[in-house]
């Protein structure tokens, strides 16, 4: 029981006392059957071209555009179908690597510019239809290259090449039980706009979001809720 409290009290010094306890009930889940789960993402938005540099040593990292590199797309922990998708949905992929030359891959980020059909759960989501905005769907660091400036040498190369795009804003959800990637994201100006929450009920999943569909109930070969994201009304 005194283990149990330790790591009740771990969870709410970093995730904050609703989080702790909605991590801890999909633990009982879990633990009662492996198809039955809960799940919170915060809805984040990023405001481009609003970054500082970081201060890292000029060559330090290469950064660089993998989309079309096969060598560099079979480094990634991600499925092949996962892969295949971004890039058909035109997505963009870039990739730190140390500037000595190394192939060694330290971590990346997708960037869409279109609607993304979610691949841990049932919904798909998709940014205005006023081409302000991009998705950002998935930012990873390896283990091994954590605690230095890959994120924030990632963010900065995403952030100019959205410039780039015209884009305004970078939208994008987290799970509301990875608190060092939220605060890694509030730190680059990252601003909360909403929440899902997902209840897993074996092959059923129950969607709960404050925006449309606002509610919907999902079988593995129904219907797809699509959701759509809005910045909030300024950058300020």
């Amino acid at each position: 029981m005194t283990r149990v409290l330790q790591r009740f009290r771990s969870r709410r010094r970093d995730l904050g006392l609703a989080n702790a306890l909605l991590l801890g009930l999909h633990g009982a889940l879990q633990r009662l059957n492996d198809h039955l789960g809960l799940a919170r993402y915060y809805l984040l938005a990023q405001p481009v071209g609003q970054m500082h540099a970081s201060g890292n040593r000029p060559g330090r990292l290469q950064i660089r555009d993998i989309t079309e590199d096969p060598a560099a797309l079979a480094q990634l922990p991600r499925a092949t179908e996962q892969v295949r998708y971004r890039q058909e949905h035109g997505g963009v992929c870039l990739a730190a690597f140390a500037a000595n030359g190394e192939t060694h891959m330290l971590g990346f980020i997708w960037l869409l510019f279109g609607p993304y059909h979610e691949n841990e759960h049932r919904c798909v989501l998709q940014p205005p239809p006023d081409a302000s905005c991009a998705l950002d769907v998935d930012v990873y660091v390896f283990p091994e290259a954590r605690g230095g400036l890959v994120f924030a040498e990632l963010w900065q190369a995403a952030d100019r090449a959205l410039q780039e795009r015209g884009i305004e804003w970078s939208l994008s959800r987290i799970s509301a039980f990875n608190g060092s990637s939220l605060r890694a994201h509030e730190r680059l100006g990252a601003r909360r706009i909403g929440s899902l929450y997902f209840l897993q009920l074996g092959r059923s999943e129950l969607l709960l979001t404050g925006r449309p569909p606002f509610l919907a109930l999902t079988r593995p070969d129904g219907h797809v809720p699509t959701i759509t994201l809005h910045p909030p009304a300024n950058r300020a």
